[in-house]
């Protein structure tokens, strides 16, 4: 969080901290979001758990009679991802870093010395350490690097909610859905003062796993009846609202459903960092172990589950 407080701050990266909010519907839920809100606190994050009244004041317009509790970050909100990328890739090239774009992949092999070379459709690149953070096909960039890794390419769907009229209030990252509970749970957010993105979520991963290169990228017909019949149930007082829009986008997921950051054989020095479905928000933190990976050959400022050596 410091770290886009920074670009923020310093190269205009535009946050829409419009609040995020979990909600959970039993007794166990309340505790996990007490217990929840201590440690984000012991962290510096401004965080608060909240009883139904308090959630319907957050959001009118939403349904709370079954809700035992909301777990509220203040500050938190949301980024457009590839306006982040590129300011990344910006900052990058100030610094010497060379980007090759349109470039693809084909594979690699021992380089001179310790080093990999590899082969893209624009030529050879000697290197001495291979970073892995392709994502979706990261599984695939490991295997044409004489390794394997376990990786899900995760299809996940959203859409665009047009409103009937503008919310007097900003509506808040909302997620109906607890981690490990196994059913399908509802989000939405704001994205304009009369229109929200939503969509339907779920960690487990499905027995299918979709290809990188060739998936359907418009939202199915099924979801998108799903997800108005979700909507309708949680958000009563928006049941004019229209869907428009509907897309899919892979989430790279791992059996645990952590990222694994680490070194991971085959051909030549490979660090791998990818999984858990949440790239952009980890990002700062992930490039910080990698690069501890690459220079001292552990990682040194950050201990804990993000520290997983793959295999």
């Amino acid at each position: 969080m410091r770290v886009f407080d920074q670009l923020e701050r310093e190269h205009g990266l535009k946050v829409v901290r419009n609040g995020y909010l979990r909600v959970g519907h039993d007794a166990e839920a309340a505790e996990a979001f007490a217990r929840s809100v201590e440690i984000q606190r012991e962290l510096g994050v401004e965080a608060a758990a909240l009883d139904p009244k308090q959630v319907a004041t957050l959001v009118p317009d939403m349904r709370v009679d079954d809700m035992s509790a909301g777990l509220f970050g203040v500050r938190d909100g949301f980024i457009d991802g590839h306006l982040y990328c590129s300011l990344l890739a910006e900052l990058a090239q100030a610094s010497g870093a060379k980007l090759s774009l349109g470039s693809a992949f084909l594979g690699g092999e021992l380089g001179a010395g310790s080093g990999v070379r590899l082969s893209t459709s624009t030529g050879k690149i000697d290197c001495d350490v291979v970073v892995n953070a392709a994502g979706p096909w990261a599984g695939i960039v490991a295997t044409r690097l004489g390794s394997e890794l376990e990786l899900v390419p995760q299809r996940h769907q959203a859409c665009l909610v047009h409103l009937s009229r503008e919310l007097p209030y900003t509506m808040p990252c909302v997620v109906d859905y607890c981690p490990g509970s196994g059913r399908l749970g509802l989000y939405f957010r704001h994205d304009g003062p009369a229109r929200l993105v939503a969509g339907l979520h779920r960690d487990e991963a499905p027995a299918l796993a979709a290809d990188p290169d060739d998936y359907e990228r418009l939202a199915d017909e099924e979801f998108l009846e799903t997800l108005a019949c979700e909507l309708s149930t949680r958000l009563p007082g928006l049941d004019e609202a229209r869907l428009a829009g509907g897309w899919a986008g892979l989430y790279p997921a791992t059996a645990t459903g952590e990222p694994v950051v680490g070194p991971l054989g085959g051909v030549g020095p490979m660090i791998v960092a990818c999984g858990g479905g949440a790239g952009i928000q980890l990002s700062p933190v992930l490039g910080e172990l990698v690069a501890d990976w690459v220079l001292h050959g552990e990682p040194l400022r950050v201990s804990g589950a993000l520290a997983l050596v793959p295999g």
